[in-house]
């Protein structure tokens, strides 16, 4: 015999209508909770598939505390080429302002065997839950760590950088094309690269020749690359930036540049950059969450920061405003710091530089606080044993901003 209560309990779920339990109740579960309600029924599994689910899910995961996404990676110092068999990813949840630091345990995502290999040097990219991973080839990888879902792209046209340089990874973009509602992936590869060199017999000094670089995207759910219009100057060694209307890439020869690639019309042109001095080193660039304005991190001194915002909108250039300076706490004397901007959302601004991650309260005049130093980080693996990595040179954490999201890699569905 049913209990009163229990019998209530059924009646009252029973009278939820189905477009309302799916729209407001599962588009609220994470991404790993989702992949089990696909099972319950046919219906379920075809509403979280739909392209109004993924993108409010999407829209949520936006508005959620902020995470970031770590790649830890074996190093081998004396080969730039060395593979491994594996890439796992997991999530950092960052502690609330004020939290003291210490011990930060990750969120074991995604552990993936790739037989084939994957290069231990990486650079990854992230947009909307998506990743892409540069490698010191021409080959580049796509995955969505949420849904476990991983490809390799075809083969991309060679770069004949790759011949010249050593511990090098030509770094990709990845970002949403609004007017094709595509997700994109760019790279460039140079066609001729050389460098300057001394004649051993004669002493002359020669000049690297000219470059000819090119540039090419893959659209996500496609099968090939597509050639754009070529870069208007070399390519430099940078990260570039996506916001919803373009990728931002740098260039430094001659001089310092700032090359947009237009998503719409596929198209460079050069843009102002803040009006500071260029450190090539350790200069780097951002996009906010919001993917509307620019974060450039000018490096004044050894430990000492300049960050400049700009907004993307519709006007020809980017105006730049120096927001706030950053001097690093208890800096290591004559070591020269990076600080890479992870997360700006205008208020905030979290960066990792010297292995710890760092918190910056722009409305606070800057104040700052550890996150966590990175050999504090544990990583887990599925056979839930627990691993952490020391840092440089044997180890590296590739650290981009992260949110969960159902979007796939390997066709369109927002």
């Amino acid at each position: 015999m049913v209990r009163p209560d229990k019998r209530r309990r059924r009646v009252t779920a029973a009278t939820i209508p189905d477009d309302l339990l799916i729209s407001e109740v599962l588009v609220r579960l994470p991404a790993k909770s989702l992949g089990r309600c696909r099972c319950v029924c046919r219906s379920w599994r075809s509403s979280i598939a739909g392209a109004t689910f993924v993108r409010r899910h999407l829209e949520l995961s936006h508005a959620a505390p902020r995470s970031v996404l770590a790649i830890p990676r074996r190093i081998n110092r004396f080969d730039d080429h060395a593979t491994s068999s594996e890439i796992s990813f997991h999530r950092l949840p960052l502690p609330p302002p004020g939290h003291a630091p210490g011990i930060l345990h990750s969120e074991l995502l995604l552990e993936k065997a790739w037989p084939e290999g994957i290069t231990c040097l990486i650079l990854p990219a992230h947009c909307d839950g998506l990743v892409a991973i540069a490698t010191v080839t021409d080959r580049v990888f796509v995955c969505n760590p949420a849904t476990t879902e991983f490809l390799a792209l075809p083969v991309g046209s060679h770069n004949a950088e790759l011949d010249h340089c050593d511990y090098l990874v030509p770094r990709v973009a990845l970002g949403f094309d609004q007017w094709r509602n595509r997700y994109v992936v760019a790279r460039y590869f140079y066609r001729i690269y050389g460098e300057p060199f001394v004649d051993e017999v004669t002493g002359e000094y020669h000049g690297a020749p000219d470059h000819d670089v090119g540039h090419e995207v893959f659209t996500l759910g496609g099968d090939s690359w597509e050639l754009t219009q070529d870069p208007p100057h070399p390519v430099g060694v940078h990260q570039p930036t996506c916001t919803r209307r373009a990728f931002y890439w740098h260039a430094d020869e001659p001089q310092p540049r700032l090359m947009r690639f237009s998503l719409q019309n596929r198209a460079f042109d050069v843009v102002r950059r803040p009006p500071t001095g260029w450190n090539p080193d350790v200069d780097d660039m951002a996009g906010l969450d919001d993917g509307k304005r620019l974060c450039y991190v000018h490096a004044e001194a050894e430990a000492s920061f300049q960050v400049w915002m700009a907004d993307d909108d519709e006007g020809p250039e980017l105006q730049w405003s120096l927001r706030w300076r950053i001097d690093l706490r208890d800096p290591v004397p004559s070591l020269n710091y990076s600080l890479m901007p992870v997360i700006a959302d205008g208020d905030t601004l979290v960066a990792v530089a010297g292995g710890t991650m760092w918190r910056y309260d722009v409305q606070n005049e800057g104040e700052e606080e550890v996150v966590v130093e990175l050999h504090n980080v544990r990583y887990g693996r599925q056979d839930g044993s627990v691993y952490y990595y020391k840092g440089p040179p044997s180890f590296e954490h590739y650290i981009v901003p992260y949110v969960e999201s159902l979007v796939s890699p390997r066709a369109c569905n927002v």
